[in-house]
């Protein structure tokens, strides 16, 4: 059973390098997807720098997601403000979900019986206790504190599930 760890990427260095260092004994493969338009439709560079994470060479699977999804609606002059709003916030999320849902081409060398994360870079879900080999049901959620904005602002009573695995 091989270990598949995979995320979006924007530009959170500091954060990637504490996923890699901190998951590294427990995966496989991460699979980065990084896009080279913002959520909001903009184009932007590409901030991955392979460089600062060639310790990870052999385990990164990085996909750059370059498409643009058929659902995008054209947001008019004419619309009104309630109109634009809602194409904004709906293209906005059907990018996200089109550069999510690329993490599939990264996964073409999976096997069945292989785990896959799914999550944000900023949720790192803590396998030092779990083991993996043993996780049989069809979809698995890692309970996670939720933190805001840095590692000291803990939001109590919150149990965050941000991390998903399946086989």
């Amino acid at each position: 059973m091989k270990v598949f760890d995979c995320f979006m990427y924007f530009d959170e260095e500091v954060v990637l390098d504490l996923r890699l260092n901190i998951l590294d004994p427990y995966v496989d493969y991460f699979v980065i997807v990084e896009s080279n338009f913002t959520h909001k439709g903009d184009k932007r560079e590409l901030k991955f720098n392979h460089e600062k994470f060639k310790k990870f060479k052999k385990k990164i699977i990085y996909l750059i997601y370059d498409q643009k999804p058929e659902e995008i609606e054209l947001v008019n002059d004419e619309d009104s403000d309630g109109e634009k709003s809602r194409k904004f916030i709906l293209n906005a999320a059907y990018r996200e979900n089109g550069q999510r849902n690329y993490i599939a081409e990264g996964l073409k060398i999976a096997e069945d019986d292989d785990l896959i994360l799914i999550s944000d870079v900023d949720e790192i879900p803590n396998l030092e206790n779990i083991d993996l080999k043993k996780i049989n049901q069809e979809i698995t959620l890692f309970k996670q504190n939720m933190f805001y904005y840095k590692f000291n602002l803990r939001l109590p009573n919150l149990i965050w599930s941000g991390t998903k695995g399946c086989k």
